[in-house]
């Protein structure tokens, strides 16, 4: 087999184009055009959002009364508390209206069907009040959620697990 035929590591295509996107002014790199757009509109927007959150924070301290310089640390803690959880009970919970949703069952219609896999509705509001998920409720929520007892215990206590 010759050398040309190969798929080597590093390669070229000269007949693709590509846009140069700038920041401010800064040239930061190069997109096939198809994608630019969509990536540069993506961009604008986060940047819309994050001036939009530090003004909604600085009122918020102003109104408050607080300390404007721990602006950054508010702003954090709106981020943190608006991420998706990966662990602990607050991603059950998540992971139990995801569940819901899939079903499309009603909250009256979910708590009933939860009920037939021995998660009673006062186990099951605990959860979604933030209450600690105990060891006993390990397996009734994993026949629930379908998955694993393993998987729903790294998810409770934060561990990283292959899904």
């Amino acid at each position: 087999m010759s050398l040309c035929s190969e798929n080597l590591d590093w390669q070229f295509k000269s007949n693709e184009l590509y846009t140069p996107v700038y920041h401010k002014g800064d040239l930061v790199g190069f997109f096939k055009q198809e994608y630019a757009s969509e990536i540069i509109k993506f961009l604008n927007e986060e940047e819309v959002l994050s001036k939009a959150l530090k003004i909604a924070c600085t009122d918020l301290i102003r109104k408050t009364g607080g300390d404007i310089s721990q602006i950054k640390q508010v702003m954090k803690k709106y981020i943190k508390i608006s991420e998706r959880p990966k662990y602990g009970t607050r991603a059950i919970a998540l992971l139990l209206g995801e569940r819901q949703k899939e079903l499309d069952l009603n909250n009256q219609e979910f708590t009933k069907f939860c009920d037939t896999f021995k998660l009673s509705p006062t186990e099951l509001n605990n959860i979604y009040a933030g209450e600690a998920v105990e060891d006993i409720l390990l397996a009734p929520l994993s026949r629930i959620l379908g998955m694993s007892k393993e998987r729903l215990l790294e998810v409770r206590d934060g561990v990283e697990g292959e899904t």
